[in-house]
């Protein structure tokens, strides 16, 4: 019971293809734990638990189950969706390695935190833009990332890119936590507005599938109180055991998302975490992306 943690069913395949079972999901969990839990440590947190691996049904968890550990941290917080019979959810906080140890034995291959922490649950610490390309066009999703990335410089803003995992990218913009929720949201939303506008036939904000064409979908919807996002390193369920990985800007045009999988990426973290390396430092948003422009 390595942790205190009694794990079982380690033989069972999770990814059939690569042959990659639940233990080996476990052991890359506990492997890259110093890297990931700064981007997981008290923060409210939704899972995507496979219970039977990628060939078998999923589903989201936001509540912390009752058959937790008591050692299993937790913050009661409002439904956010107001929907269902639930007024209120026992969000886990993965604050330590036992506890990422264990949500890996619950079959959590994804790690979703929420871009704030406890201590100031309604300040966000990231502007976040998921770059969500058609097809599996990796290729438009760094055109798409860089073009966000010089909008974003002229704006007097800094960000850092990593891969989703997925077939995407995530740009993040470090933020102090002087914002609220409302505030960044209106704040991503122009960025993403300005970004379009520079190459309406490479970007789009629209939401419907069916109007985007072959456009790529610069997501802006991501940042409220709820809502979630693939933490940097959390495995992601699909073929080939992709990881959400942080790339710097002068190597994204070289990088693939199976370049970090993992098998591959305890190796990378071996050196250093790289996302201290790319990711800037916490800045102020600019007072024109704080709040809709006042009409005279």
């Amino acid at each position: 019971m390595p942790g205190g943690v009694e794990l079982s069913n380690l033989d069972k395949v999770f990814w059939p293809d690569e042959g990659i079972t639940k233990g080996d999901l476990i052991a890359y969990y506990r492997s890259v734990a110093p890297a990931i839990l700064p981007h997981l440590r008290d923060r409210p947190m939704t899972v995507i638990r496979y219970p039977n691996g990628l060939k078998g049904g999923s589903f989201y968890q936001k509540q912390t189950p009752d058959y937790a550990p008591a050692w299993v941290r937790a913050i009661e917080l409002p439904a956010e969706s107001g929907r269902g019979k639930r007024k209120r959810v026992r969000y886990t906080l993965c604050n330590d390695r036992r506890t990422l140890v264990w949500l890996a034995n619950q079959a959590s291959i994804e790690l979703h935190p929420w871009l704030s922490r406890v201590d100031r649950i309604e300040r966000p610490e990231y502007l976040v833009l998921d770059v969500d390309p058609p097809g599996e066009r990796f290729d438009l999703a760094v055109r798409t990332a860089v073009l966000t990335r010089e909008v974003l410089t002229e704006l007097g803003l800094n960000g850092c890119a990593k891969t989703s995992g997925a077939k995407g990218m995530h740009v993040y913009v470090p933020l102090r936590r002087s914002h609220s929720y409302p505030e960044v949201a209106w704040a991503a939303r122009r960025v993403a507005d300005l970004v379009a506008e520079r190459e309406p036939d490479l970007v789009t904000t629209e939401f419907r599938k069916k109007d985007r064409g072959e456009r790529v979908f610069l997501d802006f919807t991501r940042i409220g109180p709820g809502k979630h996002i693939a933490a940097p390193y959390s495995a992601r369920a699909r073929p080939g055991a992709p990881v959400s990985f942080p790339v710097p800007w002068d190597k994204l045009e070289r990088a693939q998302p199976t370049d970090f999988t993992i098998r591959t990426v305890p190796r990378m973290l071996e050196s250093g975490d790289p996302w201290k390396e790319v990711c800037p430092r916490a800045q102020t948003l600019p007072k024109d992306l704080t709040a809709p422009a006042q009409e005279g």
